[in-house]
């Protein structure tokens, strides 16, 4: 059981790292005027909505366990994903 929560913490940390680095790359290749995004900041939003989706996720899993929900809660839901996020917006720029 624990196994699964591990692996759920990797994968988010593994989404958000493969979201802030096509983004910070392909600052330069955006045109925010037309509107056109880069195939790097696609993947990029691609990875952060993949990351959003395990936050949902890790909120199912409090939901279902509820001998572990506050540790659930507590770091695959609101704690990791909070450093996750800074560590995200340091590397985007």
């Amino acid at each position: 059981m624990k196994k699964r929560y591990l692996a759920l913490g990797f994968v988010q940390l593994l989404l958000i790292f493969l979201s802030g680095w096509p983004r910070r790359a392909s600052w330069k290749e955006i045109d925010f005027g037309s509107g056109a995004w880069s195939s790097g900041a696609q993947l990029s939003l691609y990875c952060l909505a993949g990351w959003l989706a395990t936050i949902a996720v890790a909120a199912w899993f409090s939901v279902i366990d509820k001998r572990n929900r506050s540790m659930i809660v507590l770091f695959l839901a609101i704690l990791l994903p909070s450093i996750e996020f800074f560590l995200w917006f340091g590397l985007t720029f």
